[in-house]
């Protein structure tokens, strides 16, 4: 039997998650041409910052996600709303399953055998 994967490797870090909502939340309500705009502004942070630590890496994790957001845009005509991102909804389900799956298996693991 392979080992448990590390939490690592099955979920990004709440640190990521922290980055990702922030820019969800920005990004809610704009167009494909204000995300495109709010992407170069990531971009030229993520080039500006420190090569280490973890301004670089939240800069690196915010102008991926505002890339991803403006990928999303750009065949939509419409607005940004994460409750209709499909990428984003299908992370909350992951999760939520997890949560699901974690509480199951804990109940059944107290389960004692005579």
């Amino acid at each position: 039997m392979s080992p448990e994967p590390q939490p690592s490797e099955q979920e990004p870090s709440e640190r990521e998650h922290t980055v990702w909502d922030r820019v969800r939340r920005a990004a809610t309500g704009m167009n494909h041409h204000q995300a495109k705009e709010a992407l170069g502004e990531a971009r030229k942070a993520a080039e500006d910052a420190p090569d280490d630590g973890d301004a670089a890496a939240d800069a690196r994790t915010e102008a991926e996600e505002w890339e991803r957001i403006t990928d999303a845009l750009a065949d939509h005509a419409g607005a940004y709303d994460p409750a209709t991102d499909p990428f984003v909804q299908g992370q909350l389900a992951a999760r939520s399953n997890r949560g699901r799956a974690a509480v199951v298996g804990s109940a059944r693991t107290s389960v004692r055998h005579d």
